[in-house]
């Protein structure tokens, strides 16, 4: 699968809750690059880091947080943070969520992040 045409977000729902890996990589990177609603990208995201998906799946899920706050300048601290500095401490997932965490400390506005 190679996206190609614009999707709605109801198409994008059920690309991300494909079985098929490579399906669901091209659908939150689509999201990611070309949906300009922060907060259901990143709700999509938490849904997949919660998800039983593999380890290749939850890290681009974190990597895609580094990218939202990179892209639109903003992410929610009350929910995304406190995720991040609880995978931070995952044997394997720790550099991606420390990574996501720089992201969001160089691109959201609102300098009061606290690790």
């Amino acid at each position: 699968m190679n996206i190609q045409n614009k999707l709605s977000l109801t198409e994008l729902e059920s690309l991300l809750k494909s079985d098929n890996e490579q399906e669901l990589i091209e659908a939150l990177m689509y999201a990611v690059f070309n949906i300009d609603e922060s907060r259901w990208i990143q709700a999509k995201c938490h849904e997949l880091i919660y998800s039983d998906k593999s380890l290749n799946i939850k890290g681009l899920a974190i990597t895609c947080l580094g990218h939202v706050a990179r892209i639109h300048g903003a992410i929610d601290k009350n929910i995304t943070i406190p995720l991040l500095i609880k995978l931070s401490k995952d044997q394997d997932l720790s550099g991606r969520a420390s990574d996501a965490l720089d992201d969001i400390e160089q691109f959201v506005k609102n300098k009061d992040i606290i690790r």
